[in-house]
């Protein structure tokens, strides 16, 4: 006896997308971009201290507090290391607001 194998070739049927799940793409885009916006907003509500209150200012801070440009603040920092107006937080330089103040009032020119 002959053995006869018939191979029958099955294509799968086209899927379609339910009608529902480009609204629930849309919805999820929405949301998410909504809350980037509050998210944005609410950071910009943070209370933050002002200049004139902090004890240690950044080089940024104290360039703009001082009207004093970042470049030359930062070299003027690099040549005074060891100042009494100035601490090392981490890696980073702070410079002591009412000191440097204090300073800037009995120098002729930085």
């Amino acid at each position: 006896m002959s053995q006869i194998t018939l191979l029958q070739e099955i294509t799968p049927m086209p899927r379609t997308v339910p009608s529902i799940v480009p609204l629930a793409y849309d919805a999820i885009a929405n949301l998410d971009a909504r809350m980037k916006g509050v998210s944005a907003l609410s950071n910009s509500l943070v209370a933050k201290s002002p200049v004139w209150k902090k004890y240690l200012l950044t080089i940024e801070e104290a360039a703009d507090y001082f009207g004093i440009g970042e470049k030359r603040l930062r070299r003027f920092v690099a040549e005074n290391e060891g100042a009494d107006y100035l601490m090392e937080v981490g890696s980073q330089v702070r410079i002591k607001r009412e000191l440097f103040e204090q300073y800037l009032n009995e120098v002729y020119a930085i």
